[in-house]
């Protein structure tokens, strides 16, 4: 899956910094969790194929994490990228890959091209190595989501329900509750919103396009038209988003930066300034601004207070 990237986020700053070392016609990226997950692409979505360079980036991510070369490293890419001379730079620490970059253009890269990119080895991958930390947990704002498994119908014409199929994933979620009330048609509310998303729907099939609408505010429902040889039909799909980052709160109540999101989380496992400092590679002066910039901007009185605020304890208002 590709990750939408903010501007703002850190490994895409970092990526910018690459294309101005290095002049190169692709300049792509992925970055990976402590288990080996892709969490994140970055590509050259202006120039060439995106669905191509994500292909790159997966089979030469393969291929380097077989090789018994020491991580961080720079070589020569190991696939063919379309008859161009390709640089790949390995970011990692103790045999872990936490970052795969790829450059490549038509003409071979210098010596001083090489050593600009050999230059971001150590510092990409100690970066690298603290995004992946935080990743599912407290990761910046944009990851603050995580998506269960869809509830699946297919509807007539007339949206009474030919097939349905609802995950058991939680027998005490709310949605999954309220799906399971109505058996033989679809609930109240998500009839509602196939009805407004098809209302403009005609013989014509060109008006049958897909839409998303979120009728709840935990509640995402996707329609889109089916075809067959029993005619046309209706697809939907009724998925619910659990938050899985106990700091969403904190990012969106009190503007909190991706930064002051990595302090915090640290401060709620119990971090004293020296360690926090230690483990974010900053000093210990930076660490203890970040904390008493964000107990301003959340009235905290403590670091007590500033927890229980930004996790949003009843209370601590």
């Amino acid at each position: 899956m590709i990750t939408a990237v903010p501007e703002a986020d850190r490994a895409r700053a970092f990526v910018a910094d690459l294309r101005r070392r290095v002049k190169a016609t692709y300049v792509v990226f992925s970055r990976y969790d402590q288990s080996g997950l892709q969490t994140e692409m970055v590509l050259n979505e202006d120039h060439g194929n995106p669905a191509r360079q994500a292909e790159w980036l997966q089979a030469e991510r393969l291929l380097q994490s077989r090789s018994e070369a020491v991580v961080p490293r720079l070589g020569d890419a190991m696939i063919a990228l379309d008859g161009m001379r390709g640089l790949v730079a390995v970011y990692g620490i103790d045999d872990t890959i936490f970052g795969l970059a790829i450059v490549a253009r038509p003409r071979a890269f210098t010596a001083d091209e090489r050593a600009a990119l050999e230059g971001t080895l150590r510092a990409g991958s100690e970066l690298m190595r603290r995004l992946a930390n935080f990743d599912g947990e407290q990761s910046a704002q944009e990851r603050t989501a995580e998506r269960a498994s869809p509830a699946q119908y297919v509807l007539r014409r007339d949206f009474t329900v030919e097939s349905r199929w609802i995950p058991d994933d939680d027998p005490n979620d709310v949605l999954q509750s309220i799906l399971e009330l109505s058996v033989d048609a679809l609930p109240p509310v998500v009839e509602g919103a196939v009805r407004g998303v098809t209302a403009s729907w005609t013989d014509d099939p060109a008006t049958w396009t897909p839409e998303t609408v979120v009728p709840l505010p935990f509640m995402v429902v996707r329609v889109a038209p089916l075809t067959g040889t029993a005619g046309p039909k209706i697809g939907v799909l009724v998925e619910r988003y659990r938050s899985r980052n106990p700091l969403r709160l904190a990012a969106e109540k009190f503007a909190m930066s991706s930064r002051e999101l990595e302090v915090l989380s640290l401060v709620l496992k119990g971090f004293g300034t020296p360690q926090i400092a230690s483990t974010l590679d900053i000093a210990e002066s930076t660490a203890h601004d970040h904390i008493k910039r964000m107990m301003l901007k959340t009235r905290a009185r403590n670091r007590v207070e500033l927890a229980a605020k930004t996790l949003g304890w009843r209370g601590a208002s």
